[in-house]
């Protein structure tokens, strides 16, 4: 099964949109549920698979697409400022529904990252084919607890937009969100009233990011009480943070996480709690001190392909306790630091394997919708 994700990975599988309507439609039914001993995000992967060992024909939404571009950035104004995924969310309170599954509320996650509702002019919500569902200002402000949001797999996978539209200036849903676009300072961009897309110079459609700066955070990022403070570029890492001599290849060199951090100004030591995110997938978990007293142990190199994300050596002490636990090496999409806030929910420690690797390295996967088109950089 793996080497046939993995084929996948290297393809970047594409897969088509879904057909678009005014109502919100009743939560999808997961078709295959997934072994316990898998994390979630290999979970996923495994519902993708027929037992045969090929993908499944007649399950392609709860297949492929839910396994691919999983990284719906966020960005106000055209500067990225988070990425809507499970893992990375702020601390909020989920609303727990009857009979499983929850949703979070716009209002709430807005301002988790660091966005005063107050001051925006409009929030737009890319989905297949860059349609565009949206919200007013100051219709998100007048109802705050009507706009939720969910993830497929209840706690990972593609968010869903979770609200009906009626009587709202732009009544389109786009049921699987691949990209937040938000305006505070910048003109909210026209949507198409027939098309419902973002129009270009040409009178075309775009998938182009409004007023974008030209990054994206594809590389491992950095959350401070919710709010993303940096990510790693391959060009930042400079040679002051290295741990001894370069290697001879570039992609074995080590570096110290410690310093890296500093560089993004963060400060753990005090922190509440340290998470180390493998996709959504929690898989080290310490106290401030603690990982400061393991920094000269907490080394990461950068591999080859991977746009970023880092490979961390985690010790032992703050992976999930089970017998034979030994130091390992894991790819890492997130780090998360808790200093004034506190996780809604004590997530469980997954152990550190090849599926959490690759479930950074499904998240990772972008298709034209998640790019930044001419101006796009590493």
């Amino acid at each position: 099964m793996v080497g046939l994700i993995r084929q996948m990975v290297v393809a970047g599988v594409l897969v088509g949109a879904l057909a678009c309507s005014k109502k919100t439609p009743e939560p999808t039914a997961v078709t295959k549920p997934a072994p316990p001993a898998l994390p979630p995000a290999a979970a996923a992967a495994e519902a993708a698979i027929g037992g045969d060992g090929k993908l499944d024909p007649n399950d392609p939404k709860h297949g492929t697409r839910k396994l691919m571009g999983l990284d719906a950035p966020v960005f106000v104004d055209g500067k990225q400022i988070a990425v809507l995924r499970a893992g990375e969310m702020p601390a909020l309170k989920p609303i727990e529904l009857e009979g499983g599954g929850r949703r979070y509320k716009i209002y709430e996650y807005l301002e988790g990252i660091g966005v005063a509702p107050a001051s925006i002019k409009s929030v737009h919500f890319h989905g297949n084919n860059d349609r565009i569902a949206s919200l007013e200002g100051s219709e998100l402000r007048k109802e705050k607890d009507r706009f939720l949001f969910s993830y497929i797999s209840g706690n990972t996978g593609t968010p869903l937009q979770k609200w009906d539209t009626d009587n709202l200036k732009n009544e389109f849903v786009i049921h699987e969100i691949r990209r937040v676009t938000i305006y505070v300072k910048k003109p909210s961009p026209a949507i198409h009233p027939q098309r419902q897309c973002h129009v270009g110079a040409d009178g075309d459609c775009t998938d182009a990011i409004p007023y974008a700066d030209g990054q994206i955070a594809k590389g491992t990022r950095v959350y401070v009480d919710g709010k993303m403070v940096g990510f790693v570029k391959r060009r930042n890492v400079s040679d002051d943070m290295m741990t001894g001599a370069a290697a001879a290849d570039p992609s074995e060199t080590k570096y110290a996480i410690a310093k890296l951090l500093a560089g993004m100004g963060v400060d753990y030591a005090g922190a509440d709690s340290v998470e180390i995110m493998a996709g959504d997938d929690v898989i080290a978990r310490a106290t401030g001190e603690k990982f400061a007293a393991l920094a000269s142990q907490t080394n990461f190199t950068l591999p080859k392909h991977n746009h970023g994300k880092v490979r961390l050596h985690v010790p032992a002490e703050i992976q999930a306790q089970e017998p034979g636990v030994t130091d390992r090496d894991a790819l890492v999409s997130a780090v998360l630091v808790y200093k004034s806030t506190k996780p809604a929910t004590k997530r469980d420690l997954v152990t550190i394997s090849e599926d959490t690797d690759l479930s950074v390295q499904l998240a990772a996967i972008d298709d034209a919708r998640g790019r930044l088109g001419r101006g796009e950089q590493q």
